[in-house]
């Protein structure tokens, strides 16, 4: 237990005392930040800013004046122009944001030609599509001897408004991009951490192998305790990193976001923090464990990364599945993942920044995890202690796993 622990001193000391580390842990903050400010400027973002002017060509004045008063509630300042070529080198050059074409039978028109510098305004285009076709619309009604005020009366239908009941009563209004963005947000933070470590982990165990270090080494320690101190202070360094972080984060949300009125998103609160916090001890200890045994069984760096391929589309899967995961994190595809360990680190801690789910659930995935990584922790040994000494032969994945057997 002292060698382990001897091990564990130096590996923490190695990583945290590392430039890489220091910058890293200096950047979370600002992730953190980011996932409290972000969302709002975002939103800003979306509307149409003041001064967004729009040539349009083509249309007769009785025409244009009913589109230009409807354009200006939406901030958009519509100009008439006769001359294509001036306005489509306004548009080019500035001050013109684009230049709509309507053509001379517009009321029995399918669609209407809008052109614009980049082609992907899609705030400004759908406002302007809005403005003119309820524009025609009305044009149509009026000329068909139809109210068109009455129509719209009629025929508007009612928002809603999607609102999150709370299990001890109440609800709350929910933003599904606002939801998504901090989703976002946790998992890319989770993931990189994660990731990172254990690749560290399992470059140092080949760095170690290849350099012939291990040899003197274990002339010293045993191999399990040679691997149990290697995640031990990976593992005390990240959660130390953690630990400033949700420190950073605490005090933005109950200090610097009142005194400076920051809308702080509902996602980003003590006890989504401590989950993270959490997830990232169970996943950090699952995966390091997997990259530790494929480490002591790899050749070199490029050999490792061959092998860890399996365990990178795993953490993969979950970013690539976000969107329905927010959707229905009830499905039984999301309540799988979020059971399965190699997924459920990440996809849980996304369900309970969604909804909570019940109770067992988290329980049930916590205590798997905890059953998972003790099976990794003594398959992962058998695999070192078969594999660190072992070289000149470029073992397959396969028999690797063989290798945990013994």
């Amino acid at each position: 237990m002292n060698r382990a622990l001897t091990v564990t001193r130096q590996e923490f000391k190695m990583t945290a005392a590392n430039k890489a580390f220091v910058i890293i842990t200096i950047v979370g903050p600002f992730l953190i930040l980011a996932l409290a400010v972000l969302p709002g400027l975002f939103t800003m973002n979306t509307a149409i800013q003041p001064g967004t002017v729009i040539a349009v060509a083509g249309a007769d004045r009785s025409f244009f004046d009913q589109a230009r008063e409807a354009a200006a509630k939406a901030n958009l300042i519509l100009v008439r122009t006769d001359d294509l070529a001036a306005a489509r080198k306004g548009v080019l050059d500035g001050p013109l944001s684009g230049l709509l074409i309507v053509p001379k039978d517009y009321l029995a028109a399918k669609s209407l030609s809008y052109f614009s510098k980049t082609g992907t305004d899609l705030v400004v285009s759908q406002t302007l599509s809005g403005v003119i076709g309820s524009t025609i619309v009305g044009e149509r009604l009026v000329r068909a001897g139809i109210d068109p005020a009455a129509v719209k009366d009629l025929s508007s239908a009612p928002a809603l408004s999607p609102e999150q009941l709370k299990p001890g009563g109440g609800s709350a209004s929910q933003d599904f991009s606002l939801i998504i963005f901090t989703a976002i947000g946790f998992i890319m933070l989770l993931y990189m951490t994660v990731l990172l470590y254990g690749q560290m982990i399992g470059r140092s165990v080949v760095s170690e192998k290849t350099s012939k270090t291990v040899e003197i080494m274990l002339s010293s320690v045993r191999p399990t305790e040679l691997l149990f101190g290697k995640i031990l202070g990976k593992g005390l360094a990240g959660i130390l990193q953690y630990a400033i972080w949700v420190s950073v984060a605490l005090l933005l949300i109950r200090v610097v976001g009142p005194a400076f009125h920051l809308a702080i998103p509902p996602g980003l609160s003590a006890a989504n923090l401590l989950y993270l916090v959490l997830f990232f001890v169970l996943a950090f200890f699952l995966y390091s464990s997997a990259y530790a045994a494929l480490g002591a069984g790899a050749e070199d760096e490029q050999h490792l990364g061959q092998l860890a391929w399996p365990l990178v589309v795993f953490l993969v899967l979950p970013l690539v599945m976000i969107a329905p995961l927010v959707m229905s994190p009830d499905s039984p595809l999301s309540l799988f993942c979020s059971l399965f360990p190699l997924t459920s680190p990440i996809v849980m801690l996304i369900r309970l920044l969604v909804a909570p789910p019940p109770a067992w659930q988290l329980l049930l995935c916590v205590a798997i995890l905890l059953v998972s990584i003790a099976a990794t922790i003594v398959l992962a040994a058998r695999i070192f202690r078969a594999g660190i000494l072992m070289t000149g032969k470029r073992s397959r994945l396969r028999e690797i796993l063989r290798w945990a057997r013994r």
